[in-house]
């Protein structure tokens, strides 16, 4: 490569202040989604690299669609490298994406990602009518053409540039949307199984919920201490007992620390015998068992990734659910994870884009997306015998709008009787697509179990 750049004439680049508007514009959505990729999945339904007018500049957006298209992380490595593959000539004379480096300095700020989008399709379209007039008009100063066919012409190119522009899909229609829903439930009655989604691991709210659904974004939320993980880590094994593959992405927990509590679970060993003085020569024997026989059937992947961003997680994510590794998400928790650049000093609006994100993120790759969630304290205010409602949720008001399902986990305060028989509630308090309630349960402590207190 060295000796191809050494041949070839290296282009000049525009310096930001020589660009014309049109220009200028390109060079911020660059930069915008190289900055922070997650606004990709807004530019993609408005921008193709083949409105940018710079070469460059459409050069550096296609890498960047190709890229993103394939579930990889998009970044300033992986947009050089996808450069060079497209073009190897044109990337050598620019130098890759060094060869923006310069212009892509200027842009500190994303939020107005979408007014340069919106600014780099007008001006295609006004180039594409500039462009469009004169053909007509050389054809028409000809003066022995067909007005009606030249007028057919204009309504057919006008036409083909407003498809071209729209903003997303023209929508599905009515009855196609409602012959796929038919569809499904025939296909459910001839198989006779229930339509359901990822189960709890829990009766009541299995029966309660339905499970979770594919798109669905669910929010599992309770206090420190009160058994936030150790839910997530119920649901991700009932779902791998049911052959569904479930990813569990920690933050706080290494990979490690989690198998014990699978340990804990599979082989009925007692975390006590784990982190103060060792397993017993018997309990060794029962970990070597639950090690060979059981876990080698459990599609179950731990995944430990502090202070991951969304983009990053988003590039794991697609890349799981591609190789067929990931069909149900377990995200723990959204608070730990690393806000959006240049949010940091806004870090509930950096939550909000978090939480829209991983939205995003299960519609994108059509799995049930589970994360968990604080609570505030506000509950406490209200005594131990409160019950949780959705803006309990930690920061809860962006969280609420983006939530399919909140779910969150209430144990009976220390002094009450429920303590003793380590009784607590499930209160379902969001279903956007069905009702509400609660669910009482018993859970084992250290040992990651929760059960339905009437089916003990």
């Amino acid at each position: 490569m060295s000796e191809r750049k050494g041949q070839l004439r290296v282009v000049p680049v525009p310096s930001y202040h020589d660009m014309g508007p049109a220009e200028r514009n390109e060079l911020f959505v660059v930069a915008a989604v190289l900055l922070r990729t997650d606004v990709m999945d807004e530019v993609s339904g408005v921008l193709t690299s083949d409105m940018f007018l710079d070469p460059n500049l459409a050069l550096a957006f296609r890498a960047i669609e190709q890229v993103y298209a394939r579930g990889v992380l998009v970044d300033l490595q992986t947009v050089d490298t996808e450069m060079y593959r497209l073009d190897e000539v044109h990337a050598t004379r620019l130098q890759g994406i060094s060869g923006l480096k310069e212009g892509l300095r200027m842009v500190r700020e994303v939020s107005n990602v979408m007014v340069y989008a919106a600014e780099v399709v007008r001006f295609y379209r006004l180039r594409c009518l500039q462009a469009l007039g004169e053909s007509l008009a050389m054809k028409a100063n000809l003066m022995d053409g067909d007005p009606d066919a030249l007028m057919e012409e204009l309504e057919r190119e006008l036409m083909a540039l407003r498809l071209k522009c729209v903003n997303g899909d023209m929508g599905v229609p009515m009855e196609v949307a409602g012959r796929k829903v038919l569809d499904y439930f025939k296909e459910l009655k001839a198989s006779g199984e229930l339509p359901v989604g990822c189960p709890t691991g829990v009766k009541g709210l299995d029966e309660l919920m339905g499970g979770v659904r594919p798109c669905e974004l669910m929010f599992l939320a309770a206090r420190p201490g009160d058994g936030k993980t150790a839910m997530g880590l119920h649901m991700a094994l009932a779902c791998a007992r049911a052959g569904l593959p479930a990813l569990f992405v920690t933050m706080e927990m290494s990979d490690e620390e989690l198998v014990k509590r699978m340990f804990a679970k599979l082989g009925d060993i007692s975390p006590d015998s784990m982190r103060l003085y060792g397993p017993s020569l018997k309990e060794l024997r029962e970990m070597e068992r639950v090690t060979e026989e059981v876990m080698p059937g459990l599609p179950l992947r731990f995944l430990f990734a502090p202070s991951i961003t969304l983009e990053q997680l988003r590039a794991k994510v697609l890349m799981a659910v591609k190789r067929g590794e990931c069909k149900v998400l377990f995200v723990d928790y959204i608070h730990l994870m690393q806000l959006p650049k240049g949010m940091e000093a806004n870090p509930v609006g950096g939550l909000g884009v978090l939480a829209n994100g991983l939205k995003s993120l299960a519609m994108q790759a059509k799995i049930p997306l589970i994360s968990m969630a604080q609570m505030s304290r506000k509950i406490e205010e209200r005594g131990p015998a409160a019950v949780p409602l959705s803006s309990d949720m930690r920061d809860s008001g962006i969280l609420e709008q983006a939530a399919d399902i909140i779910l969150f986990i209430r144990k009976p305060g220390k002094k009450d009787n429920r303590a003793k028989s380590r009784e607590g509630t499930f209160f379902l308090t969001k279903m956007r697509n069905g009702g509400t309630g609660e669910v009482d349960f018993r859970y084992s402590i250290g040992f990651t179990s929760f059960e339905e207190v009437s089916s003990c």
